[in-house]
């Protein structure tokens, strides 16, 4: 966002376009598309099934789609995931730092961005360059300002109240 307007995002036409989620694949190769199609002949039934219910971090670490669990695991692939999930995020901050010319404010919410440190602490260490530092113990605690003093950026977590946003936005309607 910039002076309050959205400026760009990385959702697209669907759920399914933008970061790799739970069970959703997130950004995809069209080719990857036409591949299951023509060559492993999946129905497109079948391919919609894969891919809203059964990729993202479920589907690459053939574990789970929860981060927590994937935190929590030895095994390589569930580290693939959460590295992948680590690595798609950190991209995309830097995509949208480059459409709004800079940033002055990151905010985690929702599942991942409130209930895990680890994962907030990994993905500013790789947009650091932004100016992005995170106070560790900050972090940890869950803090709602969790950047250090002389960070360039406030990193912020924000508890999310789906329902209250749903709320406002039907009050706002029927105002309207």
């Amino acid at each position: 966002m910039k002076a309050g307007a959205s400026q760009a995002t990385t959702m697209g036409f669907s759920t399914l376009d933008g970061l790799v989620m739970s069970t959703r694949c997130g950004a995809i190769d069209p080719g990857v598309l036409l591949h299951l199609l023509q060559e492993r002949k999946l129905s497109p039934n079948e391919l919609a099934d894969l891919l809203y219910e059964r990729s993202g971090l479920l589907g690459v670490s053939g574990i789970s789609g929860n981060m927590q669990t994937l935190l929590a695991s030895k095994d390589a692939a569930a580290t693939r995931a959460v590295d992948l999930f680590v690595y798609r995020v950190g991209r995309e901050i830097g995509s949208l730092a480059a459409a709004i010319g800079g940033l002055d404010t990151l905010v985690f919410t929702a599942g991942i961005g409130e209930h895990a440190p680890v994962i907030r602490q990994r993905i500013c260490e790789t947009v650091g360059w932004l100016g992005v530092a995170l106070d560790k113990e900050l972090n940890a605690n869950n803090k709602e300002l969790a950047s250090t003093g002389d960070s360039r950026v406030d990193v912020l977590v924000i508890a999310v109240d789906a329902e209250r946003a749903v709320a406002a936005e039907l009050l706002n309607f029927e105002a309207g």
